[in-house]
């Protein structure tokens, strides 16, 4: 007996958006008020939550195709020279209201990450994780975030160091718009953000258990 674990090749890597914040060609949010600010500067999408209770997004289309293979990775750090507890990272996969989407995101202090679909809202969460085992995180450096979907799971990672695994049905996956979460009390900055589209060839591989079990 053979039980095939498929596994995948990847056959070739297409930048679909590469955002260096040199200008503001892809039309991110500019504001400027009591709850929020959000700016390019010197190289950087500045983002500061300056509500008290409301998470803010900041958004921009991919072009990305429902169920392509792809990978989303930022950096991301926050100003350090104010203590914060919220989280902050990466939205992508919204419905076409716009109510329903994803989120991977990390705790100011470094030692949480968060994976969640969920409404808007949060009245309604579709499915969470999260890990308190993280490497040792200085979230005021640049911090990478990468989301690597292949055939039919998501993986994320955070400075090149997998931390989650799981099924595309857990999570919304309906639009191209990707983006920023930032919680409140924090000021997030970002100075670059690149989508690949991947095109990937499954492999068929026997492990060393496999093959013992397939001589019984």
């Amino acid at each position: 007996m053979h039980i095939i674990t498929e596994l995948f090749e990847i056959e070739s890597c297409r930048s679909v958006l590469r955002e260096d914040f040199t200008s503001n060609k892809r039309k991110w949010e500019i504001v400027n008020s009591t709850t929020e600010c959000a700016e390019i500067k010197d190289g950087y999408y500045c983002m500061q939550n300056k509500s008290c209770k409301h998470w803010k997004y900041y958004k921009t289309k991919s072009q990305l195709q429902v169920n392509s293979d792809f990978i989303i990775e930022t950096n991301l750090q926050i100003d350090p020279s104010e203590e914060a507890y919220g989280h902050f990272g990466l939205v992508w996969g919204f419905d076409k209201e716009r109510e329903y989407l994803n989120r991977f995101t990390l705790s100011a202090d470094g030692k949480r990450a968060i994976i969640m679909h969920f409404e808007k809202d949060h009245k309604k969460i579709f499915h969470r994780f999260q890990s308190r085992k993280l490497p040792s995180i200085n979230s005021s450096n640049p911090v990478h975030l990468a989301i690597i979907k292949m055939g039919a799971y998501f993986h994320f990672s955070i400075n090149r160091v997998n931390v989650y695994t799981a099924h595309e049905s857990l999570f919304a996956n309906h639009s191209p718009l990707i983006g920023y979460y930032v919680e409140p009390g924090l000021f997030v900055k970002s100075n670059y953000l690149e989508v690949k589209k991947i095109n990937v060839r499954p492999l068929e591989v026997v492990t060393g258990l496999q093959q013992l079990m397939s001589k019984n």
